[in-house]
């Protein structure tokens, strides 16, 4: 049997109410009867229950005819919702040492990058020195190299790094770096190995101690005063460590009075320990090198840098000033990378432009205290001038 619409139904319904209509009414001039009292209506409830179907109905023939027109394959109930496409799953992150890394990333990478990663400069007041005015205000200058891998992308995606991942506290005795060729100075491997928790904890925080002499002294916290990247290049003669700074935003006088710039390079050397130093550079006990690493020396004096050689405490090492301002002929493969490889200085500006990125996407130059695991709003601006005197 043929299904009636909902629409012929109620349009049936009319006719029938209006031809009840016309042979109830009243003749012409009789009295008008009060109308009859209306019939119980139904409950709201069961109204809208009993009108759902006819309802439904006619919105399923609308929806069809739809179908019809517009070709879709399938009818959708009144007020379901489209279903969202399949969305391609999300590549897996490879994550070394806590930092993100890409192999594409890697194989552009020059073959003369030994390393690259984020470098850190400290300084530490002198005893009791609260507020230091100069460098001879200035105990002691340091950096630390927190190496990552060669495919590593720091961008506004990684947030701080990894507190826990392996780095290396270097000393610089003569608190400032050399600025031309004719500058060199020698430094040391104090720590490697070493979280930046853990060189927080037991190397750059304060403290307080007795002496017999003068009473009660006070070491104050080692400042940080830079951030940036840096490469560890290799040339047919030599090794070089570039840098590119990305916090302070404007450098000051400190900076420039510690011999940075906004971006330079040095000529590292490491020092075979067979042969003693200079007097003022001596430290008490030599590196525990391997034997795979002592026979890379051979008979020489000095070789140029490996970053193997600062996996070891004492290390030692010469620095030469080579380039400021610009990143010498560290930016250079000097013709042996292969044809795929950026020159090194590319590589370097790139991981200026994410590391920017980064710490621009967190708390800015305060980015340096979250990436030693440190409560920022604790501590204060990164500073850029050295204090007045009053």
């Amino acid at each position: 049997m043929p299904r009636t619409s909902s629409r012929q139904a109620a349009q049936k319904a009319k006719e029938a109410i209006s031809s009840t209509e016309s042979t109830e009414r009243a003749p012409t001039g009789s009295k008008r009867k009060a109308p009859p009292k209306p019939a119980p209506q139904p409950k709201k409830e069961k109204t809208e229950k009993q009108l759902r179907p006819e309802n439904e109905s006619e919105a399923n023939e609308e929806q069809a005819m739809g179908a019809m027109i517009d070709g879709t394959p399938e009818l959708k109930a009144k007020g379901e919702k489209e279903p969202k496409p399949e969305q391609p799953p999300r590549p897996a992150l490879n994550i070394e040492s806590g930092v993100r890394k890409s192999d594409e990333r890697e194989t552009v990478v020059s073959s003369n990058i030994r390393e690259k990663g984020v470098i850190y400069f400290f300084f530490r007041p002198r005893v009791n020195v609260e507020d230091p005015h100069s460098v001879e205000d200035v105990a002691r200058s340091f950096f630390v190299l927190r190496p990552t891998p060669l495919g590593a992308e720091l961008n506004e995606g990684q947030g701080p790094v990894d507190k826990d991942a392996r780095c290396r506290l270097m000393i610089l005795p003569k608190k400032k770096f050399p600025t031309s060729g004719r500058e060199r100075d020698m430094g040391f491997v104090e720590k490697s190995g070493q979280s930046m928790k853990d060189l927080q904890e037991k190397f750059l925080a304060g403290a307080t101690y007795q002496t017999s002499t003068r009473g009660e002294r006070s070491l104050q916290e080692a400042k940080p005063y830079a951030e940036g990247v840096y490469a560890i290049t290799s040339t047919k003669r030599a090794a070089h460590l570039a840098y590119i700074l990305t916090i302070p935003t404007e450098l000051g006088d400190i900076q420039k009075n510690f011999g940075l710039r906004e971006r330079g390079s040095w000529i590292l050397q490491s020092k075979n320990p067979k042969y003693p130093g200079p007097g003022y550079a001596q430290l008490p006990k030599d590196p525990e090198y391997p034997e795979s690493v002592r026979e890379k020396f051979g008979d020489l004096r000095w070789v140029p840098l490996e970053p193997e050689f600062l996996e070891y405490p004492n290390a030692q090492f010469l620095m030469i000033g080579e380039a400021q301002n610009e990143l010498g002929k560290a930016a250079t493969a000097e013709g042996a990378k292969e044809p795929n490889e950026q020159e090194p200085g590319e590589e370097l500006e790139r991981m200026e432009q994410e590391n920017e990125q980064r710490v621009e996407a967190l708390r800015g130059d305060e980015t340096v205290y979250q990436d030693l695991g440190l409560d920022a709003q604790k501590y204060p601006k990164v500073p850029s001038t050295w204090n007045s005197e009053s």
